[in-house]
C-alpha cells in the first residue's frame, strides 16, 4: 500500500446507490525524477505525480458503518507505517455527500480520525462552484481530469492491485453525465481522490516544464 516518499494521501470513497457496490480508492502524492539533470543548478528536476497503490470494492449489501469502519482502519494502518518520530503525511477523505453519503459524512465525523473530511457533490452543471459548505463539481470534471493523469503519466495505477484491470476499464467506459458501464464505483473512487490532488496541487494539471 504504501509508495517511497509519499507527501500526502488522496483517499476517494464512492458509496453504493441501488445495485451498485462502493469503494475506497487510495492515491498517493510523490515527487519524481523529470527530465535531465540540470548541471547548472547541480540538481535532479522532479515533479509532482499520484501513485494509486490501495483500491477496493466493497460486496454489495454492507452497511454503511461497516464501509466507516474499514475506512477507519485503512487510516489507521497508513499511518503505522511510519515510525516514531517520523512526520506523518497528511490525509484527505474525500466523498460525494448526496444521498447517503451525508449520512456517512457525519459518522466520519463522529469517529474523529484525524483526516481532512472533503465533501465534494458531483453535479451535470459546467461549472466548479460552492453551495451550503461544500465543493459542487461537474461529475465530467471528475471523469475528464483521470483520464488526463493516465494519459500524461502523473497517476500510476498499482498493477498488483486486485481490481486495477476493473479500474481501467470503468475509467475507459464511464460517462461523463452519468450511467453505468455495468459499474463506476471505482472509477468514480479514484476520480474523487485524483480530482481533489490536483485542486490543491495545480502543478498537476499544469506540471512545470524540465530545464
Amino acid at each position: 500500500m504504501r509508495f517511497p516518499s509519499i507527501l500526502e494521501y488522496f483517499i476517494g470513497l464512492d458509496l453504493a446507490r441501488a445495485r451498485d457496490f462502493s469503494a475506497i480508492a487510495v492515491a498517493g502524492l510523490y515527487h519524481e525524477t523529470h527530465g535531465d539533470f540540470d548541471r547548472v543548478r547541480y540538481c535532479q528536476p522532479t515533479r509532482p505525480a499520484l501513485h494509486l497503490g490501495a483500491l477496493r470494492r466493497i460486496p454489495l449489501g454492507t452497511e454503511y458503518i461497516e464501509v466507516v469502519q474499514q475506512l477507519r482502519r485503512l487510516v489507521e494502518r497508513l499511518r503505522a507505517q511510519y515510525g516514531y518520530g517520523h512526520p506523518l503525511p497528511r490525509i484527505h477523505v474525500v466523498l460525494d455527500p448526496a444521498g447517503p453519503g451525508h449520512v456517512v459524512l457525519e459518522l466520519l465525523r463522529a469517529e474523529q480520525l484525524s483526516v481532512n473530511l472533503v465533501p465534494v457533490l458531483m453535479t451535470a452543471g459546467s461549472d466548479v462552484g460552492h453551495s451550503s459548505g461544500r465543493t459542487t463539481v461537474p461529475r465530467k470534471d471528475i471523469v475528464s481530469n483521470i483520464r488526463y493523469l493516465l494519459e500524461t503519466e502523473l497517476l500510476r495505477i498499482d498493477k498488483s492491485l486486485a481490481h486495477a484491470h476493473i479500474l481501467e476499464r470503468e475509467i475507459a467506459a464511464v460517462r461523463p453525465h452519468g450511467g453505468q458501464y455495468p459499474h463506476d464505483d471505482l472509477a468514480i473512487a479514484a476520480g474523487l481522490a485524483t480530482w481533489y490532488a490536483t485542486r490543491i496541487h495545480r502543478q498537476l494539471i499544469r506540471p512545470t516544464r524540465a530545464a
